[in-house]
C-alpha cells in the first residue's frame, strides 16, 4: 500500500488525474483534480497551495514576521534639488519670498510647498510640476470626469500616502499611480505584489487628488477595508487573517507591506477584502 501511494505522490499526472500536494510539510492530504483549478478548494499564497487554514496560519505567522522585521526602502533624497531652488531658478519665486517662507517654517515645520501656496506666491500647479522635476516622473493633467481603474487600493493607504490609481493599461498590465508630495517606493512596491500589476509613478496637483478619493468613494462598493491601529504581534495578525478567510471563504491571500502598515488582501469568488494592520 505505501509503495502504491509513494508512485502516486511522485508522479505530476496519473491517468489523466494531477496531484497536488499541501505546501504545509506537516499535512499529508494532496489535492486530486482533473482540469480543475486548486483555487476552488483550499487557500493560495505566493504560489503555494494550503489545504485549509489550519495548515496556511504556519505560513502566514512566517511571513508576517518577514514583513514586520523588513525595513521601507531608505531613498536617497539629498541627491535632489530642493524645491524653492526649482521654483526660483523658473523665475517663480524671488529670493525675499524664499526668505519669508524659510523663516515661517522654521517656526511651524510646515512643508515648504505647502507654505509657497498658502502665501500665494505660486501655483499649485508650479509646486506640482518641480516636485516632478526633483523625482524624474512625469505630470499627469488628470481629466475632470476621470474615472480611476478598476485595480482597488485602500483608501486609507491613499490617504496616508497621498497616492491614487489613475490608469491601467491591460495589455501591458501596467498602473500608472499619481502622488502628491513624493514617490513613496514601498507603498509602490507593495501594490505590486498585492495586484500583480506592474507600477509607473507620476505627479498629481492636490486638488486633483481629492477629486479623485471623492470620486472613489462615490463609484459604487469598493472592497471591504478592515484597519487595525493597534500593533500586534504576527500570531494575532494571523489568528485575524485567518478567522476572516474562513469567513470569506476566501481561496486567496496575499501579504506586503506599505510603509509601516501591513496590508492583507483576501479573495474569493465573489468578494475581495482588505485589511490593514500596524507594523509599528
Amino acid at each position: 500500500m505505501m509503495n502504491l501511494m509513494q508512485s502516486i505522490s511522485g508522479s505530476a499526472w496519473v491517468a489523466g488525474f494531477k496531484t497536488v500536494p499541501c505546501t504545509d510539510s506537516k499535512c499529508t492530504r494532496w489535492l486530486t483534480q482533473r482540469h480543475l483549478s486548486s483555487r476552488s478548494v483550499g487557500v493560495r499564497m505566493l504560489d503555494k497551495w494550503y489545504c485549509s487554514y489550519s495548515c496556511f496560519a504556519t505560513a502566514a505567522a512566517e511571513r508576517f514576521s518577514q514583513l514586520l522585521t523588513s525595513r521601507p526602502p531608505q531613498v536617497n533624497r539629498l541627491s535632489r534639488m530642493p524645491l524653492a531652488l526649482i521654483l526660483l531658478s523658473r523665475g517663480l519665486l524671488t529670493h525675499v519670498q524664499l526668505k519669508q517662507v524659510t523663516d515661517e517654517q522654521k517656526l511651524t515645520g510646515e512643508e515648504i510647498g505647502e507654505i509657497f501656496m498658502r502665501l500665494g506666491f505660486v501655483s499649485e500647479k508650479d509646486v506640482t510640476a518641480a516636485r516632478a522635476t526633483q523625482w524624474g516622473c512625469p505630470v499627469f493633467s488628470v481629466p475632470s470626469r476621470l474615472l480611476g481603474p478598476r485595480i482597488h487600493i485602500p483608501s486609507t493607504l491613499m490617504r496616508l500616502h497621498s497616492m491614487t490609481p489613475l490608469h491601467h493599461v491591460a495589455s501591458t498590465n501596467s498602473l500608472l499611480v499619481g502622488f502628491v508630495n513624493g514617490v513613496e517606493y514601498g507603498p509602490l512596491y507593495a501594490i505590486e505584489q498585492i495586484t500583480g500589476c506592474k507600477t509607473q509613478a507620476c505627479f498629481i496637483t492636490p486638488t486633483e487628488f481629492e477629486a479623485q478619493m471623492q470620486q472613489y468613494n462615490q463609484a459604487g462598493a469598493p472592497p471591504e477595508e478592515l484597519t487595525f491601529e493597534q500593533a500586534q504581534s504576527p500570531v494575532k495578525m494571523t489568528r485575524v487573517l485567518c478567522d476572516y478567510g474562513v469567513l470569506l471563504n476566501a481561496d486567496q491571500a496575499v501579504l506586503a507591506r506599505a510603509g509601516n502598515t501591513l496590508w492583507a488582501r483576501l479573495k474569493s469568488s465573489s468578494r475581495t477584502t482588505d485589511i490593514l494592520f500596524n507594523a509599528g
